[in-house]
């Protein structure tokens, strides 16, 4: 897909095969409308005056050619009120509009969209490769039969502020070096586990580090894991017969290459029965999606590997499965982990906290800057914030306030929670230092309580995405959530 920002206030001159208007429900349209509206004779004006052109949000209607002097297609889209147009009206907006030209096969367009609201004209740039990517998006690598390329392929936005020219495209060009990370990290995460094991997400590490030199990526396996003593992580895959495998991404962009890095630790269980406490049997094949964090992380790293960001980035992807076998951990087992601190395992089905806090106490070697783990971590996130908001939670407010900033921007929505002390008394033990799981009440909140016992020594949040990482059902597949937020945070910095 081919897009393009173009400065231009005559839009008939256009020579893409359909022309999308832009409608508001203000008395007086914009240029471009007036124009067309002149090159049909008035047809459009009488059109919109009786309803048949509707500025109703995202609804639209197709004329093709109305006249000699006019032979493109004709889309018109509703964009409610001009003044409170904002990034999720521009998102119905967007997914109406693509919808529609994918189901009339049409091929290219040119799109009056950044001029509806200079105010948030940036953010629609980006937002808009996006959007695409996300509904033309894929996933057939198993199935026999390959689903054709859709049949759009160029999308030129024009804008009347030449001004404006130079960031527009910057952001577009930002929009679709997200979308591209976001494709990536949906089609790891969309892999059976069968394909996708720890092995698997290091060699698409490596296979990175290839395309983009200024990534280095070190493996370390169950011997080094043993080593560091990252008891926890390695007791979640004693019951697998596949290695669980830390992928480590470094990206050095700032001048000073000592500068402190922010870091990302994605959980990456390839896939999670629940071992010992197994899962019950419905649904349980979704839970291939328990490396969403780790999948994150990748797309991450790519992206800033494209972007050329100037500030130094750690990825780690903390591999592992988690599957019932007579090598197995159990409940009632305690581990000592790689900071000392002693877990009493009441749930081998709260297994990623395990992993996790081996990884968090790992990456204080690299003095961070601020450290975000990604993982989908609890059911009770889904309950809290169902599959709209990711969950944020971090031992320093500035922190969640700029992720959640981040995540208003990128139009991938997110909400602090409280991580207040109280919720901590649910993690104590009777026979070690704490317990892996706190019980229902507050399950989100207690996990990132569970996981702030590890990450004392640096600024800290946790991103909860189990409900935001993946759909089930007729729509079973990973959204790709949040590569958006966390590329926007990185950018912000």
């Amino acid at each position: 897909m081919e897009f393009q920002i173009k400065n231009s206030t005559i839009i008939t001159k256009q020579k893409s095969e359909c022309l999308v208007i832009s409608i508001d429900s203000g008395k007086s349209q914009s240029d471009f409308v007036k124009e067309i509206d002149k090159s049909t004779n008035g047809l459009v004006s009488q059109l919109i005056k009786s309803g048949d052109i509707s500025h109703e949000l995202g609804k639209t209607t197709l004329l093709y050619a109305t006249s000699s002097n006019l032979k493109q297609k004709l889309l018109f889209v509703g964009c409610g009120n001009a003044k409170a147009f904002d990034l999720m009206q521009a998102q119905k907006v967007i997914q109406a509009v693509i919808k529609e030209l994918l189901a009339k096969k049409i091929k290219s367009i040119a799109w009056d969209l950044l001029n509806v609201n200079h105010t948030n004209s940036l953010q629609i740039a980006k937002q808009l490769p996006q959007i695409v990517s996300d509904i033309t998006y894929q996933f057939d690598e198993f199935k026999t039969t390959k689903t054709p390329a859709p049949s759009l392929t160029k999308v030129t936005l024009l804008v009347s502020e030449k001004s404006m020219l130079t960031k527009l495209t910057n952001n577009l060009l930002q929009g679709e070096i997200i979308a591209n990370a976001i494709t990536a990290t949906k089609t790891i995460a969309n892999m059976p586990s069968n394909v996708c094991n720890a092995k698997y997400l290091a060699e698409q590490g490596k296979q990175l580090s290839k395309v983009h030199p200024s990534l280095k990526v070190t493996c370390l396996g169950e011997k080094e894991l043993a080593k560091l003593n990252m008891n926890a992580y390695l007791a979640v895959g004693r019951g697998s017969q596949n290695e669980s495998i830390m992928t480590i991404i470094e990206y050095q962009g700032a001048k000073d290459k000592k500068a402190q890095p922010y870091v990302l630790v994605g959980k990456g269980l390839t896939f999670d029965s629940g071992g010992i406490s197994i899962k019950p049997a419905a649904g349980m094949d979704e839970m291939k999606y328990d490396m969403c964090g780790a999948a994150t992380v990748y797309g991450v790293m790519q992206a800033v590997a494209e972007l050329k960001l100037p500030i130094n980035v750690v990825g780690v992807m903390a591999g592992c499965e988690n599957m019932p076998d007579g090598n197995s951990y159990r409940p009632g087992d305690i581990l000592t982990t790689m900071s000392g601190t002693t877990v009493e395992v009441i749930n081998t089905d709260a297994e990623g906290r395990l992993v996790l806090c081996d990884a968090l106490t790992y990456v204080e070697r690299y003095n961070p800057k601020t450290v975000i783990d990604i993982a989908t971590l609890t059911g009770a996130c889904i309950v809290a914030l169902g599959h709209h908001y990711t969950g944020v939670m971090g031992n320093n407010d500035k922190l969640v306030a700029q992720l959640v900033s981040a995540s208003q921007k990128a139009g991938d929505k997110a909400w602090a929670l409280p991580i207040d002390n109280e919720f901590q008394e649910q993690i104590k033990s009777t026979c070690a230092d704490i317990v892996n799981a706190g019980g229902r009440d507050g399950g989100t909140i207690t996990a990132a309580c569970f996981l702030s016992r590890f990450t004392e020594k640096y600024q800290w949040a946790h991103l909860d995405i189990a409900g935001t990482a993946w759909k089930s059902g007729s729509q079973k597949g990973a959204t790709g959530r949040p590569v958006a937020m966390l590329i926007q945070y990185l950018l912000d910095q």
